[in-house]
């Protein structure tokens, strides 16, 4: 079929089984829906991956590669957000079990290459998509990979990544300037703007979580880190784009062939 990109909900079985397995890409946007503060959506980190994702799909059709979409996956662990009203979290072991019986169906079909998006930049989720890619890897003989939430980070340790050295990054650590941005140039509707010169600057590390249980313990409680003040919609066009942009050159060198995990094995903070 000609190489462009494809939604799987829409498709029949037989559209399906027209595609060459060797040489489509299959990707699926991944994450929590939890609490971004009072000023961004509970579906945050999903509109950030799926916009990544699209950039992608696209980047991959351009370059020959026939680009399949799954649904959404939008419930993952986000323990540290549980107790905030609408915040979900489901157990590390079910989430991977899941993710694993998910990649398999599309693996044993033929898929050689599974891309699974999400930055969701939280330890115990990076570390289960990692390990679900790997044991889909080892036992298909696919080429799964996961997520950006390495990018994420990188771009927290060092905001000249952007080309400006304007934005303060420090105490960003959830639901701060790299979040709220992103989603004013994406999704600008579902920002409560008014809130973002109202709520004061939380300088909160990525060092302060293992002194909680959950975010409520951190600074006002309310769920957001950093300076606020410092999200607009330029800002966050560069945020997102750098993102965007540096994912679907890896994702296409890893289509090619190339290894790329350790470029994009999380790190830690």
């Amino acid at each position: 079929m000609t190489a462009r990109v494809h939604h799987l909900k829409e498709m029949t079985w037989q559209d399906v089984e027209r595609f060459d397995r060797e040489a489509s890409v299959l990707m699926i946007a991944c994450g929590p829906i939890e609490q971004h503060g009072p000023q961004t959506p509970l579906g945050t980190d999903l509109y950030i991956a799926e916009y990544v994702m699209h950039r992608c799909a696209e980047h991959l059709a351009y370059h020959g590669y026939p680009v399949i979409i799954a649904p959404t996956v939008p419930y993952v662990n986000a323990l540290f957000s549980l107790p905030y009203p609408g915040s979900v979290s489901v157990r590390r072991k079910v989430v991977e079990e899941y993710l694993f019986d998910l990649l398999t169906s599309f693996a044993t079909d033929g898929f050689k290459h599974l891309v699974l998006t999400s930055q969701h930049v939280d330890p115990p989720w990076a570390r289960s998509a990692e390990s679900v890619c790997e044991r889909i890897n080892e036992e298909h003989s696919v080429r799964a990979i996961h997520g950006f939430e390495r990018l994420v980070v990188d771009l927290l340790e060092d905001p000249a990544l952007l080309g400006s050295s304007e934005l303060d990054s420090r105490g960003e650590a959830h639901a701060g300037v790299y979040e709220t941005a992103p989603m004013l140039y994406i999704r600008e509707n579902l920002v409560r703007k008014q809130l973002l010169q109202e709520l004061p600057p939380q300088r909160i590390e990525f060092s302060q979580f293992g002194e909680a249980v959950s975010f409520r313990e951190l600074g006002n409680g309310l769920g957001y880190t950093g300076d606020l003040s410092q999200a607009t919609e330029e800002i966050g066009e560069r945020i997102i784009e750098h993102y965007a942009d540096r994912f679907k050159h890896l994702i296409l060198r890893h289509v090619l062939g190339e290894d790329v995990y350790d470029i994009l094995r999380f790190s830690g903070f």
